[in-house]
């Protein structure tokens, strides 16, 4: 039988992995979400550009 002290060792491995991947996840999701975000009003100032042909990108 395995020792409790290697189980709470994986147990809390496995957590401290799941914290990592969700804050890397969400510092690429913020900064994905920051740079449409600035690069959106630049497509709208493009001569004969159509809010409407915009919204559908």
């Amino acid at each position: 039988m395995v020792s409790p002290w290697i189980t709470t060792a994986v147990i809390l491995f496995g957590i401290i992995v799941a914290i990592a991947g969700v804050i890397a996840y969400l510092r690429m999701y913020k900064k994905s979400a920051w740079s449409a975000a600035t690069t959106r009003p630049q497509e709208m100032d493009l001569p004969g550009a159509d809010s409407a042909e915009n919204d559908k990108i």
